[in-house]
């Protein structure tokens, strides 16, 4: 039997702290990994230039980082946005540059939340287009963003020297 009283625990999104450093820094390190680690590099390495690039841009004005938290849990993941201007356009952009989910909470809602954040934002914002990268070997999060009516815009292509 269903227990009736049981109340669904709530997401809230809130701005990141600085308890929240560490977190952050492993999830999102992880997380950048799959899109920009190469097979040589160490853990360490990739880490250290994360932590570089977050120090870098993370607190500027232009940049937002939020965590998703419920009442028995303070971090399921986060959301980094970043608002800029396309000089080509002249369109305002935001830009989600990582969304990251703990291991443990992955496949519960949290990336749909963090993407509608992401949509209502930008629309508050008064941007012209909501932009992502996403690892081309993720199906997982591919088929989360189509969900959430994001369309290929462009194709990067690389090749390794």
């Amino acid at each position: 039997m269903l227990d009736n009283s049981a109340e669904l625990d709530i997401v809230r999104l809130r701005p990141l702290q600085s308890a929240d450093l560490d977190t952050f820094l492993q999830l999102g390190s992880q997380t950048c990994s799959s899109l920009h680690g190469r097979p040589n590099q160490s853990k360490s390495d990739l880490f250290d230039r994360y932590k570089s690039f977050v120090k870098e841009f993370a607190f500027r004005q232009e940049s937002e980082i939020w965590v998703a938290s419920s009442s028995a849990i303070s971090y399921l993941g986060h959301i980094w946005l970043y608002i800029t201007s396309n000089r080509f356009n002249g369109n305002s952009e935001l830009w989600v540059w990582d969304i990251s989910v703990m291991p443990e909470h992955r496949g519960k809602g949290t990336g749909r939340i963090f993407m509608e954040y992401a949509r209502n934002r930008a629309m508050e914002l008064q941007c012209k287009e909501l932009w992502l990268l996403v690892a081309e070997d993720n199906e997982v999060a591919r088929k989360l963003y189509a969900s959430c009516d994001l369309k290929p815009r462009a194709q990067m292509l690389a090749l390794d020297l």
